[in-house]
């Protein structure tokens, strides 16, 4: 993918983030990461959206694939921030089960 299309596409998922559409932004964040699997800024991105959506699971499971791809001396503060909300949510939503 060229980098103004993807540049692009991370601004609209960031916008729609930012005026809580998380599931638009979701749609645009998966067919990046379809394209570029191991780029872990979607990964990053993927995860806070899908905690804005209420899919903890898939939070989780995005902010580990961060995690997987990210460089040596990264900044992962925000990632495991995002990981600790989407483990609250889903023990919250199991203990309502």
């Amino acid at each position: 993918m060229n980098k103004p299309l993807r540049q692009w596409l991370l601004s609209q998922a960031s916008y729609y983030m930012e005026y809580l559409q998380p599931r638009k932004s979701i749609a645009l964040l998966e067919a990046v990461r379809r394209l570029e699997p191991a780029n872990s800024d979607v990964h990053r991105m993927l995860s806070y959206a899908y905690l804005q959506a209420g899919r903890p699971e898939d939070s989780i499971r995005s902010a580990d694939t961060f995690l997987k791809y990210a460089k040596p001396g990264m900044d992962t503060r925000a990632i495991k921030w995002i990981k600790g909300r989407a483990l609250l949510t889903k023990r919250k939503m199991q203990a309502v089960k």
